[in-house]
């Protein structure tokens, strides 16, 4: 439980400087609903890059719940997303046009990454990379080009759609945000290696149904600042 305040913290930061007020923009409830979930895909697609699925030193527990808590987490970005797409189409249908060879770069990096998304996800479950890659290694180095590409392309698409980051210090905040989460695994991996180790001490086992538990707590709590925001906004 000790993840949910800095993540609210996180998502506070994260909504005041993403998403700037454009009067023209105020389409509908439905389109602000959508932007607000594209928002929320991305910053679950950061905490991917934060919460790896390496055991932290805090809380202390076993690898599986990290892995767990990875999972779901990811889980949430799929969501999120599918949301974002399905009710923007819903919502202007003629955004399908973006995606011809005419339509705007951005829309079309976008599309390209999700697509890379659910590709990802697809890769990752146990049953499928076994069959697709000959070595534990070798998924985990292609899992990570492909998140990256997902978050490239991501990234692309906000600071190139330029719907809520209008202005230049918003995108070079977004591309730096991008730039640093795709480092933080590596970084992560360094630091944990040189950590201080308690030889007696044991990480508390059996937590993985709590990574659900936590997920669902920080859905919530996103979900609500999102809807308290949007209200404040409007």
């Amino acid at each position: 439980m000790l993840l949910c305040l800095p993540v609210l913290c996180a998502y506070s930061v994260f909504l005041l400087g993403f998403w700037l007020a454009r009067d023209d923009l105020h389409l509908s409830l439905s389109w602000d609903v959508a932007m607000a979930a594209g928002c929320g895909a991305f910053f679950f697609l950061l905490m991917l890059f934060t919460l790896t699925g390496r055991p932290l030193p805090l809380p202390f527990f076993d690898g599986k719940f990290f892995l767990s808590l990875h999972r779901w987490i990811a889980a949430l970005f799929i969501g999120c997303l599918t949301f974002h797409i399905g009710l923007i189409i819903f919502t202007d249908p003629q955004t399908l046009y973006d995606l011809w060879p005419s339509g705007a770069i951005a829309m079309q990096t976008g599309a390209v990454a999700a697509v890379l998304a659910v590709v990802t996800g697809g890769l990752a479950f146990r049953r499928v990379w076994r069959r697709f890659y000959a070595t534990s290694g070798i998924f985990r180095i292609s899992h990570a080009m492909l998140a990256v590409a997902v978050l490239a392309g991501s990234a692309v698409h906000l600071v190139g759609t330029q719907v809520h980051l209008v202005q230049s210090w918003q995108r070079e905040l977004c591309v730096g945000v991008a730039v640093t989460a795709a480092l933080l695994p590596s970084a992560e991996r360094w630091l944990l290696a040189r950590s201080a180790v308690h030889p007696g001490r044991k990480r508390r086992r059996d937590m993985s149904p709590m990574a659900a538990v936590l997920a669902g707590i920080m859905l919530c709590m996103i979900v609500s600042e999102t809807a308290a925001f949007l209200f404040w906004r409007r």
